[in-house]
């Protein structure tokens, strides 16, 4: 074995030097390993303590250097680096070499591995107390000109039960499976994975990593001019995998017509194979267009089809490909294809309609997110703010980028609060300077308080937040209106005490979160509420109106959950039609604004990253991979249809379990209708529950019609009007009703439409 040691060698150096400038240095040699097809190199320097990363064609991409860790945790948390290498071992002829690095506590080993266009690292920390594996980070140096993206490895899969991997039926659902930096230089790309990262901890200079418990950590780098997801599928020593895109923002075009969409094949292992895909996109109504192609992929090499897909005026589709090795399923993957027209909006500052969370993820720019915001009708950023007094800016569009495309945009924030301590004064200077700097229209103070921080009571909010706040405002001349913190549901009894502490002096808006679970939107329990129907969105809305008084009420997170085969979130299908009925009956009741909890599925820390078994994944309008849900084009919907609008009340419809809401716009009388004849509780059932796993729920595709019970009505029109228009919640013309004798029949059931040309007496009544 060839054993370097940089600790002599160095002693060396040093000693010629002395000696005199006519001897020359003596330097630790490098140690280089190639695979077999010379597709990659590593070189291990030790004078240099790196390990360069070498292509097939001698071209290096990257050098890793210092190995980063930590021990302890909260102050006493110590952050610790590697110094250099000490020394590498390598058994001539083989694949593999050892690097002992120089460590200022414990042992940092990294065993390197090449082999067909990807090599394996194994990091071991070891004797370091209270090591904080979740704190590993790598530094990385890379050549040329390259962009660097976050991609995680995500993976679609068959809903199966989890004991005996039967499948059950369920909606596929995505999982990540390591994550991936990639890079892309003019003339290759490469990956770096890593099993788990946080993208917030990683910069230009260290990848974040997260080891196991024991302080082992494995990343793969992998070479090659494929996508990402092709890249990861080699690191994670898959088999075969496919990945679907289209190069349109969001997969969302402004008219229909034909649309290609890009397909990669990956063949993680080291023979050729032959390959099938077929493919089908299925409409709202079920309809299918499909077709079949195929191919061969090399080892450890990518394979590139595309097929189209015809979208109509308004329209979503949801396209699958299957891969096939022979007759056998080994991989699939899916995406939704969709069309929305451009629209100006009229309502201005008066718009309800708005952003509830951070647009975090700049995909594909800052620009294009912006640019689907307006297309989406909304006006109002929940939060946004500059760097102010040490600490940062918001993440995504920065406060000037949301002014130059005249966004209105509010802060939520609050960071620690003071609760009347001795930090106080200083908060408050901060918060308004904050929002002052940073051109608020209101500040919600702080977030879900009844969830965060239960043991506090309202009365010290007031007295300990809220009035030092507004002495904060006065004192600066400050403006903006603050808001409540967004309560999480409507926890009435806190909001009693709110106001019974003097609360509501101090405050200008009411926010809450209209938690909902599987209920309808116009459902209103019954009293009193158990755990469970208390999340219900109209009895609380009602309850929040008459909480409020002559303040403005803010729905600062709504959201419809598309957490898959779970009973207590929406399905695909019922999630866009309680989008549109959430924000019709907000406009009814004169709810200020309705700010949507996120833009698309993942969360902040993780982003792109899936999760299927966390809810918080799954509230977005748009899915993880950027192709809109059907619940963006219910959204948009309702942006547009209730624009400018009034709300002129309920219509009489002769019947309990029919409703309809009627409202005045520019254009005429816009009519919501819906039916209630099958109820008001989702996903209930039996035969798609599991005993066994009580909060397993077989959740229906999104173009299966979950509404058994269809009933027709005639109600009125116009003298004049000869035809009227019906539009469901997308937005979707779906048929032309003939009226005669001024009457007209349609057919309701329990998902909302839209009627144009109708005369519906009203029942008189207040909402």
């Amino acid at each position: 074995m060839t054993s370097i040691s940089r600790r002599a060698v160095l002693g060396g150096t040093v000693a010629a030097a002395v000696a005199g400038a006519a001897t020359s240095p003596a330097y630790a040699a490098d140690v280089q390993i190639t695979d077999a097809a010379n597709t990659i190199t590593l070189v291990a320097s030790p004078d240099a303590g790196e390990v360069r990363v070498i292509d097939g064609a001698g071209v290096q991409r990257f050098a890793l250097t210092t190995f980063e860790y930590a021990s302890g945790s909260g102050e006493n948390k110590v952050t610790l680096r590697t110094t250099g290498i000490t020394s590498v071992d390598h058994v001539p002829g083989t694949q593999q070499f050892k690097i002992t690095y120089a460590a200022p506590v414990g042992q940092v080993v990294g065993v390197f591995t090449v082999g067909l266009r990807k090599a394996r690292i194994r990091w071991d920390v070891t004797n370091v107390t209270n090591l904080r594996t979740d704190s590993f980070r790598i530094e990385r140096v890379v050549s040329g000109t390259a962009t660097e993206h976050y991609d995680p490895v995500v993976l679609w899969n068959r809903d199966r039960d989890p004991d005996t991997g039967a499948f059950r039926g369920g909606v596929p659902f995505e999982t990540t499976n390591g994550v991936c930096y990639s890079y892309t230089w003019s003339d290759n790309r490469a990956v770096i994975r890593f099993p788990q990262s946080t993208l917030a901890f990683s910069n230009n200079g260290y990848l974040h990593a997260i080891g196991d418990a024991s302080g082992f950590l494995e990343s793969t780098i992998v070479l090659g001019a494929m996508r990402p997801h092709s890249a990861g599928v080699i690191a994670r020593d898959g088999d075969l995998g496919i990945e679907l895109w289209t190069d349109q923002p969001f997969n969302l075009w402004n008219t229909g017509g034909s649309r290609t969409v890009k397909l990669e094949v990956v063949n993680a292992g080291l023979t050729t194979r032959s390959v099938r895909v077929d493919w089908v996109a299925r409409d709202w109504n079920g309809g299918t267009t499909t077709g079949t192609t195929s191919g061969s992929v090399g080892a450890r090499a990518v394979w590139n089809a595309s097929f189209s897909v015809t979208l109509g005026a308004r329209d979503i589709r949801f396209v699958e490909a299957v891969l096939y090795d022979g007759t056998t399923e080994a991989a699939f993957a899916r995406t939704t294809l969709s069309t929305l027209s451009t629209y100006t909006y009229g309502d201005g500052e008066q718009s309800m309609f708005g952003m509830g969370n951070f647009a975090y993820l700049q995909e594909p720019s800052s620009s294009a997110v912006l640019g689907l915001l307006k297309l989406l009708g909304m006006k109002w950023i929940r939060t946004a703010y500059r760097a102010y007094n040490g600490h940062s800016a918001s993440p995504g569009p920065t406060v000037d980028a949301l002014d130059q495309n005249a966004f209105l945009h509010n802060m939520q924030l609050a960071r620690e609060l003071p609760w009347g301590g001795e930090t106080t004064a200083a908060w408050a200077d901060d918060m308004v300077g904050r929002a002052m700097y940073s051109g608020a229209r209101y500040y919600e103070c702080a977030n879900e308080l009844n969830l965060t921080a239960p043991e506090k009571t309202p009365a010290e909010y007031v007295t300990g937040v809220l009035e030092p706040l507004r002495e904060a405002m006065n004192a600066k001349g400050a403006t903006f209106k603050v808001m409540t913190c967004g309560l999480a549901g409507y926890p009435e009894q806190w909001i009693q005490d709110f106001g019974a502490a003097g609360g509501w002096q101090h405050v200008d808006v009411l926010a809450y979160h209209p938690g909902r679970g599987n209920y309808t939107p116009d459902y209103e329990p019954p009293e009193p509420w158990t755990n469970e129907t208390r999340w219900n969105f109209l009895g609380t809305l009602k309850k929040a109106i008459v909480a409020k008084g002559t303040k403005e009420l803010w729905l600062t997170e709504a959201y419809a959950g598309t957490q898959p085969n779970r009973w207590w979130t929406d399905t695909y299908r019922h999630a866009p039609e309680n989008v549109f009925l959430q924000l019709a009956l907000a406009k009814a009741y004169g709810v200020r604004c309705v700010t949507w909890y996120t833009l698309n599925d993942s969360i902040q820390q993780q982003p792109m990253e899936a999760n299927a078994d966390s809810v918080e994944y799954h509230h977005g309008l748009l899915h993880r991979d950027l192709g809109a849900k059907p619940s963006l084009l219910a959204f948009a919907t309702a942006a547009r249809w209730l624009d400018q609008s009034t709300f002129l009340g309920w219509a009489d419809l002769g019947d309990p379990d029919l409703f309809g809401l009627v409202f005045s716009t520019p254009t005429g009388k816009v009519n919501v209708l819906w039916s209630r004849k099958d109820g008001y509780v989702l996903n209930a059932d039996p035969a798609r529950r599991l005993a066994a796993s009580p909060a397993y729920y077989r959740t229906p595709e999104p173009w299966e019609d979950q509404w058994p019970t269809k009933t027709n009505v005639i109600v009125p029109t116009p003298a004049a009007t000869t035809s009227v228009r019906e539009l469901n919640c997308l937005g979707m013309d779906v048929a032309t009703h003939q009226a005669s004798n001024a009457l007209v029949t349609v057919r309701l059931d329990g998902s909302p439409r839209i009627f144009i040309g109708l005369a519906l007496p009203l029942t008189g009544g207040t909402p």
